[in-house]
C-alpha cells in the first residue's frame, strides 16, 4: 500500500492516535508509542482519554494528516499552541499542508 493510501485509510478510522501513528511509522499498531514518555504511567490513562492526553502532552510532533474529524476537534482543543506551530511546520516540510487545509476545512 502506498503512503497516501495508508494516510487516507487512517483518516477514516476512529482508531486511537497512538495506534494510527505507530502503524503509519512502524507498520505495527501499539499503545503506547515505543518512545512514549508516559509508557509506565500508573494508573494508566483510560482508553477513551488517550487521544486527549496524547495531544496535551506528547513531546513529539503530531501527524495532522492522519487525524479524523473527531480527533481534529480534540487536537484543536487540547494541543498547546507552541506544539501546534511545530506540528504545522512539520506538515509543511512533509508537503502535507494542502491536505491538512482540506481536512480542517471539512471538520
Amino acid at each position: 500500500m502506498e503512503y497516501w493510501e495508508l494516510e487516507r485509510e487512517l483518516r477514516k478510522l476512529p482508531m486511537i492516535y497512538s495506534l494510527k501513528i505507530t502503524l503509519y511509522l512502524y507498520g505495527v499498531s501499539q499503545i503506547p508509542c515505543p518512545n512514549c514518555s508516559f509508557k509506565n504511567e500508573y494508573p494508566p490513562v483510560p482508553l477513551n482519554e488517550k487521544d486527549k492526553k496524547c495531544f496535551q502532552r506528547c513531546k513529539f510532533k503530531i501527524c495532522l494528516w492522519i487525524l479524523n474529524p473527531e480527533q481534529l476537534i480534540l487536537y484543536e482543543k487540547f494541543r498547546p499552541a507552541e506544539r501546534k506551530k511545530e506540528d504545522i511546520e512539520m506538515a509543511i516540510r512533509e508537503g502535507k499542508i494542502v491536505l491538512v487545509d482540506q481536512i480542517l476545512g471539512e471538520s
